[in-house]
Order: C-alpha cells, then sequence, then structure tokens
C-alpha cells in the first residue's frame, strides 16, 4: 500500500471517525478548490519545518542518530508546484497549494470556505503498523495561501513516533505547465 507522509512532500491526513459526505469531498479536489475560490492553474509553495521531535514507545529507545537528523530539518525549505482545480481521475490524492493527500486517507473534519480551510485527518491506521494524523489550518483567497500544518506519525515495527510542524505559503503562478493537467477539464 503506497503511503505519502505530510508536508516534506507538504501532504495528507485523515481521521478515524468519518461522515460518509466528508470522504466523498476528498475524491472531488475541483470542487473543493472551486469552493474556496482558489484560482486554477500552477500554484507555488514554499513549506518550511518550524518543529520537529522523535518519541520512542514506552520501554524503548530513540536511535541515536535518529534525533538530530530530524532536528536538521528545523528550518529547512521544501519548493513544490501544484496544479490545481482540475478535473483528476477517480481515485486521486486531494491536491490543495501545499497539501496532497493520499486517497486511501480519511477526514475527521474538512471545512473550506472562501477565506479558510481546516483540515483533520488520518493516513493509514495501527492495526497496518503505521498511521498519521494531519491538522491544517489555512487562510487565503483566490491567489494566495498560507497554512499551519501539524502531521503526527506512528510506526508500530519501529515503535517510533514523530511530530512535525510546518508553514506553508502558497501563491498562483500562473497555467499549468503544457501537458499537465490543463488538457484535462477545468470545472471551475
Amino acid at each position: 500500500m503506497r503511503r505519502t507522509l505530510p508536508f516534506i512532500a507538504v501532504a495528507v491526513i485523515g481521521a478515524a471517525s468519518i461522515a460518509p459526505a466528508v470522504v466523498a469531498t476528498q475524491a472531488s479536489e475541483p470542487t473543493l478548490a472551486k469552493k474556496m475560490g482558489l484560482k486554477p492553474g500552477q500554484w507555488r509553495t514554499v513549506l518550511r519545518v518550524t518543529d520537529a521531535e522523535i518519541t520512542a514507545r514506552p520501554g524503548e529507545s530513540v536511535p541515536a542518530d535518529a534525533e538530530p537528523a530530524l532536528r536538521k530539518l528545523i528550518g529547512s525549505t521544501t519548493e513544490t508546484y501544484e496544479c490545481i482545480g482540475w478535473q483528476q481521475p477517480a481515485g486521486s490524492a486531494l491536491t490543495l497549494p501545499g497539501i496532497k493527500i493520499d486517497a486511501a486517507c480519511t477526514f475527521e473534519e474538512l471545512v473550506a470556505d472562501g477565506r479558510t480551510l481546516k483540515i483533520k485527518g488520518r493516513c493509514g491506521s495501527p492495526s497496518e503498523g503505521f498511521h498519521a494524523d494531519m491538522k491544517v489550518q489555512a487562510e487565503h483567497d483566490d491567489v494566495e495561501m498560507t497554512a499551519s500544518v501539524e502531521t503526527i506519525a506512528f510506526s508500530e515495527g519501529v515503535g517510533l513516533g514523530t511530530t512535525v510542524v510546518a508553514t506553508t505559503t502558497s501563491s498562483h503562478v500562473g497555467p499549468c505547465p503544457a501537458g499537465g493537467p490543463e488538457a484535462g477539464k477545468n470545472i471551475n
């Protein structure tokens, strides 16, 4: 099963108890982008990691090199480009500026309007050996979006959990590149 870990790839997550109507929203990224009033096309995002920590399950310890390696992420930035507002094939990831949520993830909460976006979700489950919970709080207009993203992931197999907090700053930069999603149907 494919896993997408949130934000360094800027992504993801849903939640445990879900209403089917909320889950259905995930499959329709163009509809959500339209509800948010986001301008269709290519968006540039800069993600900055603001905090990161690793913890071990009780009775286990964090490998000596793991915490320093994770702490090195703090202050780092990643730049991404996403095409927003285009019809995607069924089962595709939900893609918004600076946020990509795997289609297998579920939502506990997904609230969006012309100014704000709030997501709480989960990918995976403890019974599958891995789960990641995500919270996103964003403010936006039609061509800019800023977000705070927190992801808490835990791997049962190694008994380690990570918490990563990041901020994203996204802006519309123009049409999608030739051969990209603009060849699809723009529903906005």
